[in-house]
């Protein structure tokens, strides 16, 4: 389903599927990317995505 996307997962990256219900919700985190150590708040807040909120997306 990620690949409809255009999101290609590499292989040593475990995917977990967790479903929210009305009791439950889960917060997708986007992993930092490599090369932006030195960026800040809001030079990372720009890389964030709608996609990579809801999980479909790497930034």
């Amino acid at each position: 389903m990620l690949a409809e996307f255009g999101t290609e997962i590499p292989d040593d990256v475990t995917i977990r599927v967790h479903d929210s219900n009305a009791d439950m919700r889960y917060m997708v985190l986007p992993q930092r990317p490599s090369g932006t150590e030195t960026m800040s708040e809001e030079q990372l807040a720009e890389l964030v995505t709608r996609d990579c909120l809801i999980g479909v997306a790497v930034p």
